[in-house]
């Protein structure tokens, strides 16, 4: 049986999400201060960013980031992403020659979902997962070249079920894998030793 993900699969995670995870006050926090510096600065500023790292739970690769670049080559990448279409916002961060060092879809999408909420999902291991078990997407996997048809399933989830949001989307998402994805696998694992 096929992984339906329609607007019963969202209603019934969505909410679920909270049973595990305790980020929406630090998530929403985060959004409002992204628009505000985005308004004012036209890009984020280095402590937005690391807190941003800090909400994705990421920092264990924090130090590849060169961070005393940050005003010079981190800052002014946000800014020009913030102007392309959401096809080409993540490859202004990722594609060659352009690519910011320590940063990967899954925190380059995180970055530019912060400054477009209503455009620009999230691609995570969570995510990715729950949408190849539902046949939604063709590869786990989690890099620049997968993301565009990562970015257009969660669109076509998101106009199939048009009263939900990107967030809600991810909640239900998340939810779903880490309350029963990663029980199965763990149920999976117990068997094989």
């Amino acid at each position: 049986m096929t992984l339906g993900i329609d607007d019963a699969f969202i209603k019934e995670w969505e909410p679920r999400y909270d049973l595990t995870e305790h980020d929406e006050p630090n998530y929403q926090k985060l959004l409002c201060l992204v628009a505000q510096e985005m308004n004012s600065l036209g890009t984020i500023s280095k402590e937005t960013f690391k807190e941003i790292w800090k909400w994705k739970g990421a920092m264990r690769v924090f130090h590849r980031v060169r961070i005393n670049e940050y005003d010079t080559r981190y800052a002014e990448a946000f800014r020009r992403a913030a102007f392309e279409p959401p096809e080409r916002k993540l490859a202004a961060l990722l594609a060659p020659g352009v690519k910011l060092p320590g940063v990967g879809a899954p925190t380059g999408s995180t970055i530019m979902h912060f400054i477009h909420p209503k455009s620009m999902p999230i691609i995570d291991v969570r995510t990715v997962e729950v949408l190849f078990e539902a046949g939604l997407v063709s590869t786990k996997q989690r890099d620049l070249g997968h993301y565009e048809e990562f970015r257009k399933a969660i669109e076509g989830i998101r106009h199939r079920c048009p009263s939900w949001c990107l967030r809600q989307i991810d909640r239900a998402l998340f939810a779903y894998h880490k309350q029963v994805l990663d029980k199965k696998g763990q149920d999976q694992e117990c068997r094989s030793h």
